[in-house]
């Protein structure tokens, strides 16, 4: 039952790395403008993870946090600009006194849910793929319209564990250490998913190209014309 290689030890060593990448993932969202290059190294390592790739949680998260910190920073930038346009507009709704139609707020509640939907995959394709900030973030809209219930998930799964809190508020421990790193644990499986058949597209492209087989995954991967393609193929 305790041996190293028990199911058991494997689950104790998983939640341990968690916890580990929970607590760099909040010392590195503290100065707040480095949320995105934080976010992006620990998609990174959870990546690896699931993979059961050899990696080095510390050295890793920070290698991965220097290399995508310019990019990841500016659509981060991007990101919380849409997040304080609508914070004005809701405040503006809110304690204006303006009488605003019905259908206003509706169609308020409806582009903060698209924003939300439409952003998710952004991060999880900035740590995985080799892209131009442009295109991550254009491509990260499509990916989530193409893939809806996906981009669902992972935009659920980041409000959970304030909900959890706000009615169980002694989980208070559980979230400070435990639950951004298993919440990004988790979108980083579903995301996986959802790239493995770009991947394999892209693999099998430079395959073609080189002709040759390309033996290691190192994580990162160019190709952003296949991938819109092959999103494009699928709306279709």
């Amino acid at each position: 039952m305790f041996k190293i290689d028990s199911p058991l030890m494997n689950f104790l060593n998983k939640v341990a790395d968690i916890m580990i990448l929970n607590a760099l993932f909040i010392l590195c969202c503290l100065p707040v403008f480095t949320i995105g290059a934080s976010l992006s190294a620990a998609y990174y390592i959870c990546y690896k993870m699931i993979r059961n790739e050899d990696s080095y949680i510390v050295k890793g998260f920070f290698k991965s946090f220097k290399e995508n910190f310019k990019q990841a920073t500016v659509i981060w930038l991007f990101v919380l600009l849409i997040a304080g346009i609508l914070f004005v507009d809701y405040r503006i709704v809110l304690y204006s006194g303006i009488d605003f139609p019905q259908w206003s707020r509706v169609a308020l509640v409806s582009v903060s849910i698209v924003a939300l939907i439409g952003t998710s995959f952004m991060f999880p394709l900035q740590a995985r793929f080799s892209n131009t900030i442009k295109n991550t973030i254009k491509n990260g809209f499509i990916m989530a319209l193409t893939h809806l219930p996906s981009a669902v998930i992972l935009a659920v799964s980041v409000v959970i564990p304030f909900v959890l809190l706000y009615f169980v508020p002694q989980i208070l421990p559980v979230i400070i250490f435990l639950a951004f790193g298993g919440v990004l644990y988790f979108q980083a499986g579903v995301a996986l998913k959802v790239f493995k058949k770009y991947e394999e597209a892209i693999i099998e492209r430079q395959n073609q190209e080189k002709g040759e087989a390309e033996s290691e995954d190192s994580g990162i991967f160019a190709g952003s014309d296949m991938i819109e393609k092959n999103m494009d193929n699928e709306k279709n």
